[in-house]
């Protein structure tokens, strides 16, 4: 694929998920006039970009869907979920056939034709049934007159190959057309403007210019309702208004539309821009860039801030005074740049809203349950890529909300419930991470029931005591299911662990809040960045350690003496008249050292609770470039990773959720 083709890929799937969205508004609200136009309107684009670029098996079968919806526009069909499934399926394939790699089969001639043939039996059924079919036949009904002026930013010729050579081509077979083009001295397009007389409203024809957005400026004005085409003292006056004989003020006063009072106004300024022109101003612009290039920036910034590490470490050796401040300013700019580069690689959780909204639909269908699905929070933004990673977890966690969690619609009415439950998902940020909750308002996960399957499974002992929390973790271990039956849902047991697997991949947590008859909440932790964090630097013995800096509440130095003298059995202090369990990092990886005078103890929070972490020294913050562990580490999944130093030294970047859940101190 050129890179023409590869970008209308990543627009198309764009335009799917607006699709994907657009059509459960439409299912949920069937007679509403405004999800029906974002619907057609879409695929009308999704239509003219596959033609443009060669993928004529996706323009069929959108054409053929768009005339399905244009009876639906006409009043002469309504919206049934059949008609739904049929789209939503017919794109699903289409979404699956463009993120293959391989041309010949995005393209071959029969990759779509099951979906083609049941769009097509749908359209021979509304021909039996008597309707009219849909005709491209012009009236003076609908139409109205536009003149659009199309204004390259490249340089492009009359005879190129440059899509927008053959929307202008396109857009003269929409009705009564009138093209001036005008070219510069060395034969390059200057700009075309185009005067039409057509029944497709303006959005559409804007949307024909989605996928040369970022080549091109287009402004529309629209003159007046009718064919003033037909007219020839109409015509005569485009023609004038070509050769700058007339102003706009002129032309659409000819066409009654414009009072005398009306100031005149060059096409240039008319309000009525494309959505994809260039807007001026203050507001975004968005640019579409690889993600290759996205990492490599990232990586190379990772670099710098090392280098600037080492920097720092030298000009404290030197201690010279203009060397201090070039350090400062080099750190400063490092921050900012550092800042900047992780937020171009995020994006919001709502761009998977779409993808959850449709699960929840196709599963309650299956298993004729009503089901909403409520979201909030969704403009939280996260790594592009850890959101990938964390979309299947999450949906299999709606998956088994749905199928074991929320009761069916007699069950519900007999307890008094609302026959439509709930399934929620609520992001936020706080305190350096990024915390997702799905929750439902089912029946709840029965702990008595989990503990007699982890008992069958051998992972517990029946005269075991143990906490709800404890027995709940059960349900992430392989093959552990409380399901009373299989269904091609769930029920096999097998996902939950995946699902953990997944997020401590990416150094996350995973929590269950439970409450029987009421619902449960699967409560995900992740951290802001996986690759730059703010640290603690702090030593023991010969090894420096960094603590995430946002779980740190403060720090105080004590006698180390008089905390092996009284902490020895309870292994709690009182620290600020506060008794905090502590957990000390020497006696669980350093016995075997000289002990200091002194020692700092961390107070930090740790799984909703405080806890102190003692340790040797703490040498100050600093802003460390995670980087992965070797083998030989891997199994410590207490470290999260490591980093070096300014001075080239290794240290290891600490997960206090983790370490504190190891039972020796």
């Amino acid at each position: 694929m050129d890179k023409n083709q590869q970008r209308f890929v990543a627009d198309a799937l764009d335009l799917l998920n607006e699709l994907d969205e657009g059509l459960m508004q439409l299912e949920a609200t069937p007679f509403a006039t405004a999800p029906l136009e974002q619907v057609f309107r879409t695929m009308h684009t999704l239509k003219g970009g596959a033609n443009m670029f060669g993928f004529d098996n996706i323009g069929q079968l959108a054409h053929q869907l768009e005339t399905i919806y244009d009876f639906v526009r006409q009043g002469k069909l309504q919206v049934t979920d059949r008609l739904i499934s049929i789209t939503l399926n017919s794109f699903d394939k289409v979404r699956s056939l463009l993120q293959e790699k391989d041309w010949a089969k995005i393209t071959h001639v029969d990759a779509l034709k099951e979906q083609y043939q049941t769009s097509l039996g749908f359209l021979q059924q509304l021909q039996a049934d008597s309707l009219t079919p849909f005709s491209a036949v012009l009236s003076n009904e609908g139409i109205a007159t536009y003149l659009i002026q199309v204004k390259p930013t490249i340089a492009i010729t009359e005879d190129g190959t440059h899509p927008l050579v053959f929307i202008v081509q396109d857009i003269a077979d929409l009705g009564p057309t009138s093209i001036h083009l005008a070219k510069k001295d060395n034969g390059e397009v200057d700009y075309w403007n185009i005067c039409i007389s057509t029944t497709v409203p303006q959005p559409e024809l804007e949307s024909y210019f989605i996928f040369v957005e970022d080549e091109s400026k287009v402004v529309f004005k629209h003159i007046a309702f009718g064919n003033l085409l037909e007219d020839e003292k109409f015509c005569i006056c485009v023609e004038k208004y070509y050769q700058h004989e007339l102003n706009l003020e002129e032309l659409t006063a000819m066409a009654g539309q414009v009072s005398s009072q009306t100031p005149a106004v060059s096409l240039d300024e008319t309000e009525t821009e494309s959505a994809g022109s260039t807007q001026k101003g203050d507001s975004d612009t968005i640019i579409k860039v690889s993600k290759r290039k996205i990492d490599d920036l990232l990586n190379l910034v990772s670099e710098l801030i090392i280098l600037q590490a080492q920097l720092s470490t030298i000009n404290s050796q030197l201690n010279t005074h203009s060397l201090n401040h070039v350090t400062e300013q080099l750190e400063q700019v490092t921050n900012r740049l550092r800042d900047t580069s992780l937020e171009i690689g995020l994006v919001p959780i709502e761009t998977l809203v779409t993808r959850f909204k449709r699960l929840v639909r196709d599963v309650a269908k299956t298993l004729g349950k009503k089901i909403n699905f409520l979201s909030e929070g969704t403009e939280t933004e996260m790594d592009k890529d850890v959101i990938e990673v964390m979309a299947e977890p999450i949906m299999h966690i709606i998956r088994n909300s749905i199928d074991h969690g929320i009761e069916s619609v007699e069950q519900r009415r007999a307890l008094g419930k609302s026959e439509y439950g709930s399934v929620k998902l609520k992001a936020f940020n706080s305190g350096g991470f990024i915390h997702i909750h799905i929750s439902d308002d089912g029946k709840g996960i029965n702990p008595e029931r989990v503990l007699q399957k982890a008992i069958e499974n051998g992972l517990v002992q029946a005269h075991e005591s143990l906490s709800e929390e404890e027995i709940l973790k059960f349900i992430f271990h392989p093959g552990l299911s409380t399901a009373t039956h299989v269904s091609d849902i769930s029920g096999r047991g097998v996902g939950m662990d995946v699902v953990r697997q997944k997020i401590t991949e990416l150094r996350g947590s995973i929590a269950i809040k439970n409450t029987i008859g009421q619902g449960v909440s699967f409560q995900i932790k992740l951290p802001l960045s996986r690759s730059i964090i703010e640290g603690l630097l702090v030593k023991v013995a010969q090894t420096h350690y960094i603590i995430p800096l946002n779980l740190v509440e403060q720090i105080n130095r004590l006698p180390y003496e008089s905390l092996n003298r009284n902490n020895h059995l309870n292994k709690t202090i009182r620290v600020n008249e506060e008794l905090l369990p502590i957990f000390s990092l020497s006696r669980q990886f350093h016995q075997d050292r000289i002990p200091p005078k002194t020692a700092d103890v961390i107070t930090i929070l740790a799984n909703g609770r405080k806890k102190g972490l003692v340790v040797d020294r703490t040498e100050g913050k600093i802003q460390a470039v995670l980087k992965p562990l070797g083998e030989a580490y891997r199994q410590l999944d207490f470290i999260a990773g490591s980093s070096i130093l300014g001075d080239g030294s290794l240290a290891f970047v600490l997960d206090p959720d983790r370490l504190f859940q190891l039972e020796s101190i």
